[in-house]
């Protein structure tokens, strides 16, 4: 049995980011508090919290003067306000996430309509709409865009964790009915080469397995992305879900895996593959 990884898998560089100075921070001030969950792990945030970093959703969750991280995903700047009236707050948020803020609050404040490509529950939509006063539109499916009516002046950015071929086609609806669009790229570097390599791995073999949290949605669209090039793709989140899959049968299986994936379960689902796929 062939087992290929494609070389983009796993913590991406906002991730790592996060993960680092939630570390260091508690390091240096003992039991530190993430405001949500620093990054979309069910696995890896159990592991955080053991070590002393305890994911809350409410400030009143929070000891008062304690010391607050903000998770990878952003947060509105209203929250922040909130966070930093009563705590020490650390900023993880991604650099990629913060330029996207920037972005929408900038677009929004030149007078034009802001459609955003994403999913309006998603931590990152939320805080980015906390930029613009609400003001955003979200939208996240692209046949839905050709439906919007006619506008003069638009600006679009995507959830930075997107599909660029879906956020290509999200941008071709808009282009229908908007007579001047300004259409920002904000999908991530980490993202593109994710699917890229996971895209060419899926055209190579027979079984196409995508780690992660069920409920990453980085983690999803990876798998819809790899599912197009290799209908016999599946989405797991840990080793023991291999065993609802008859994956023995193939010769040559791709892995791929989300940005909120930790090394030790890729490492753990290969593990299992190799040792139970040569027995």
């Amino acid at each position: 049995m062939e087992i290929l990884l494609a070389r983009e898998s796993g913590f991406c560089f906002g991730v790592r980011r996060a993960v680092k100075i939630a570390y260091e921070a508690k390091e240096k001030w003992g039991q530190v508090y993430t405001y949500g969950e620093l990054i979309h792990n069910r696995q890896f945030v159990d592991k955080l919290e053991k070590d002393g970093i305890k994911a809350v959703n409410s400030p009143d969750e929070i000891p008062s003067g304690a010391v607050v991280i903000i998770r990878s995903h952003g947060i509105s700047p209203q929250e922040e306000k909130i966070l930093k009236s009563r705590f020490k707050v650390i900023d993880a948020t991604c650099p990629y996430v913060k330029k996207s803020q920037k972005i929408a609050a900038k677009e929004v404040r030149s007078g034009k309509e802001l459609v955003i490509f994403g999913d309006q529950t998603h931590p990152e939509i939320k805080g980015i709409l906390g930029y613009t006063q609400g003001a955003g539109m979200v939208i996240s499916n692209p046949e839905d865009t050709p439906n919007l009516p006619y506008s003069l002046r638009r600006a679009t950015i995507s959830q930075t964790t997107n599909d660029l071929e879906e956020y290509k086609k999200f941008v071709g609806g808009l282009l229908e009915n908007t007579e001047r669009l300004t259409v920002h790229q904000t999908i991530c570097s980490s993202t593109l080469e994710k699917h890229r390599s996971a895209r060419k791995i899926a055209a190579e073999v027979e079984l196409m397995l995508v780690i992660g949290g069920k409920h990453s949605s980085n983690t999803r669209k990876l798998y819809r992305a790899c599912k197009k090039i290799q209908p016999n793709t599946y989405h797991i989140e840990t080793p023991e879900e291999l065993d609802l899959i008859e994956w023995r049968k193939y010769e040559r299986i791709g892995l791929s895996a989300g940005a909120s994936t930790p090394d030790f379960i890729i490492k753990a689902v290969m593990e299992k593959l190799k040792e139970e796929g040569n027995d």
